[in-house]
């Protein structure tokens, strides 16, 4: 569990070594983690955890502190969506208008969630195409329960260490985050979009760089998946 402190204490270092000019939040990928890892993240300072299955993260978290956050970051099927909203504190991959419609009407209250975005086009991942996303945004007050508070963007991931294949995946972090900034500019009162979710263990640097406010590192802080 000392290994998870100190990895966590790196990562924050390396975070405040780059004096972004943003606040940027460290959130814990806790996917297949035992509650004592957990623990021991949340004992170093970590209070935002992202998951990636609802009965997993049900079982798991069956009591969360007050101050921790603990979000949604895997693809949501409608048929889970009720289970869903009793457990997360919010769902950071909206990316269709009949899942915005199956949250909407199973919630009483407004619910944080934020778009998911496939910055590479790729058929393999999810989220929403650049393209279409201030469409969708400029359209969402018709899900008077959802409060779109940011945008998490799915990125490729390097296909080798080569100087092109490193510009290629930072022109698609500053794409993201122009789009980002674009559409957090329009003053949509449904979709504040303060927070940009973006880069992961191998490239977190890059993403800080690029304005991302939110990084998601999980192998970073526990190690390899077992």
């Amino acid at each position: 569990m000392s290994e998870i402190k100190e990895r966590i204490a790196r990562i924050l270092e390396r975070i405040e070594s780059l004096r972004p000019q943003h606040d940027c939040r460290l959130m814990a990928v806790s996917k297949g983690q035992s509650w004592e890892r957990i623990q021991a993240a949340m004992d170093a300072g970590v209070s935002l955890f992202g998951e990636n299955r609802v009965q997993e993260c049900g079982q798991k978290w069956l009591v969360r502190p007050h101050q921790v956050e603990l979000r949604m970051i895997g693809r949501l099927q409608r048929n889970k969506v009720k289970s869903a909203i009793q457990v997360f504190s919010g769902i950071d991959t909206i990316d269709r208008e009949t899942l915005a419609d199956t949250l909407d009407r199973q919630l009483a209250d407004q619910f944080s969630v934020m778009i998911e975005v496939n910055a590479g086009e790729e058929n393999t991942k999810t989220g929403m195409l650049p393209a279409v996303v201030r469409e969708f945004l400029e359209t969402a007050e018709r899900w008077p329960r959802l409060r779109f508070d940011g945008i998490l963007a799915m990125l490729p991931e390097a296909r080798d260490l080569s100087l092109a294949e490193t510009k290629r995946i930072r022109r698609l972090m500053q794409e993201t985050a122009e789009l980002w900034r674009i559409c957090k500019s329009e003053g949509w009162p449904w979709a504040p979009l303060d927070e940009l979710s973006m880069g992961m263990t191998s490239d977190f640097e890059w993403a800080l760089e690029a304005g991302a406010t939110i990084v998601r590192i999980g192998q970073g802080i526990f190690g390899p998946r077992q």
